[in-house]
């Protein structure tokens, strides 16, 4: 059923493109807004709404506590995740983070009737924030697909994802409501979207290095093309530099200009930050495409406006820092490719990918570093690997029966579990035990609240979905239901029907 779409999933943006048998080439949907690119934040209103995209985005510097974003990162198995990698994650999110759990936990304040304000709290696994982004994607494709059944989709997902990622990237979207028929990496994705290789009759091969620079993250991989078949030889990253990196040389451009003129340091104020960095990302997306532009930002701190006259060439003399690093590591990378693999002699085309390798300067020393090597970049850098989904989309011969095959089988929960102590009517006190998108088996302890007036009761209800399960747990004679509180250990494995089994202890 057509059209079909291709979905390019990342920390910072989400792109979708759309594409049927006659087009000649997919066409990106824009959004509500009219931006090709949707930005991936999500913010919760302290009840039950949740904004996705930029409204979400505007709204979070003046209520980061409410908000997530750069929230893909955290979609992998706990076991995938380092205590240094959640430690440099975390610095990039605006919300708590509860590594334990692996949970983001989204505060709002409340009006009470006391003269204090209450606060309220909101926990959402990575994989319940990917199903709201990619639902608000949804809304997108179901302007163009009026057939029956789940619109039919290709996923990006980057290089150095691991494995286990795959499946729950692709179980999230069929949350959502999408049909997953494949999931292409990055690379990939954009080498498609150019075509590179498919209609030369050259029997030589062609290699291509493809560049990823996004929001956070920078990664390389290095192709042969043949006949229009790609094959990877090699992947180099994730490395440390991405949009944020050069975002934040303006933003500490900007607090010195404050700060010296009006004697105000930026750096006192939460808000004020966020409200630079948002001013600061803008810009630097303004100056890709024009010569010069006006940095305002009202009210930046204790009512002072600040107001400067930003010209391309001074942006790019505060970022020349980062690129000097970034083509550093390029090209460590490069070298590293070619000595590892002698047969390649040359580096025939690059491709552009990740909105940062728009910025023209960065563009400019690719192009000047490697001046013998085709530059692929008349697609713009942040629709392309959407496009190149699209366009493999074209390529599935019954996309309705095409069904996802990862090569290590993964086992999700789908369905939030809850625990309690007492009678099912007693679930005011339920805590939860897994979140929708958990991988299988996993280990939880938890401390469980006891029912007041039954302390001594050693009957818990768990609850999946809608249907709930008594169990009786001895307890153990280190537990002090004085306290008020029992301490479970939960060992949860995958059961034949969709339930999880779930073994509970005493400890």
């Amino acid at each position: 059923m057509w059209p079909r779409f291709g979905v390019k999933v990342g920390n910072s943006t989400l792109c979708i493109a759309q594409v049927k048998p006659s087009d000649t080439k997919p066409d990106v949907i824009a959004n509500k807004q009219g931006d090709r690119t949707s930005q991936a934040c999500l913010l919760w209103d302290g009840a039950e709404e949740i904004e996705c995209g930029l409204t979400a985005k505007q709204k979070m510097s003046s209520k980061p506590k409410q908000a997530v974003a750069n929230s893909f990162q955290f979609l992998k198995e706990p076991q995938d995740m380092s205590e240094e990698f959640l430690a440099k994650a975390q610095r990039t999110i605006p919300c708590e983070y509860n590594s334990e759990k692996h949970t983001f936990i989204l505060k709002a304040t409340q009006p009470s009737d006391d003269d204090e304000d209450k606060v309220v709290a909101k926990e959402l696994s990575a994989f319940a924030v990917q199903v709201k982004l990619f639902e608000s994607e949804l809304e997108l494709a179901k302007q163009y697909y009026n057939e029956q059944g789940k619109p039919t989709v290709v996923l990006s997902i980057p290089s150095y994802y691991p494995e286990k990622s795959w499946p729950l990237l692709a179980k999230a979207a069929e949350k959502a409501g999408f049909h997953v028929a494949q999931i292409v990496d990055e690379p990939t994705a954009a080498i498609l979207a150019y075509g590179i290789g498919e209609e030369d009759g050259n029997d030589e091969s062609k290699y291509v290095w493809t560049i990823k620079c996004g929001g956070i993250y920078s990664h390389f991989a290095l192709y042969e093309v043949r006949h229009g078949l790609y094959t990877k030889i090699e992947c180099f990253g994730p490395f440390p530099i991405g949009g944020q990196q050069f975002t934040e040389e303006l933003v500490k451009f900007i607090c010195e200009e404050f700060q010296r003129k009006y004697k105000l340091d930026p750096h006192e104020s939460r808000r004020s930050l966020a409200k630079i960095r948002t001013a600061a990302a803008n810009c630097k997306h303004i100056l890709s495409t024009l010569p010069s532009t006006q940095l305002y930002i009202d009210s930046l701190m204790d009512g002072v406006d600040f107001n400067v006259q930003m010209s391309r060439a001074r942006f790019e003399s505060l970022i020349q820092p980062v690129i000097s690093n970034f083509m550093q590591t390029l090209n460590e990378n490069v070298e590293k490719a070619l000595k590892n693999h002698p047969h390649v002699k040359k580096i025939d085309s690059i491709v552009l990918l990740g909105a940062t390798t728009q910025i023209p300067k960065l563009q400019s020393a690719i192009s000047s570093r490697y001046p013998d090597a085709d530059i692929n970049s008349s697609i713009s850098a942040d629709e392309v690997v959407a496009v190149g989904c699209a366009r493999q989309s074209l390529f599935l011969v019954d996309s309705e029966k095409q069904v996802l095959e990862p090569s290590e089988e993964c086992d999700c929960v789908e369905e939030e579990v809850t625990i309690w102590h007492g009678t099912p009517e007693d679930d005011a006190n339920a805590q939860k035990l897994l979140n929708p998108g958990d991988v299988l088996p996993k280990t939880v302890v938890l401390n469980i609240k006891l029912k007041e007036s039954s302390l001594d009761s050693e009957t818990f209800q768990i609850r999946f979905g809608t249907e709930t399960v008594q169990v009786n747990v001895h307890k153990a004679a280190s537990s002090i239901p004085e306290e008020g509180f029992v301490r479970l250990e939960a060992d949860i494995q995958k059961a034949e029907n969709s339930s999880p089994l779930v073994r509970l202890k005493c400890i």
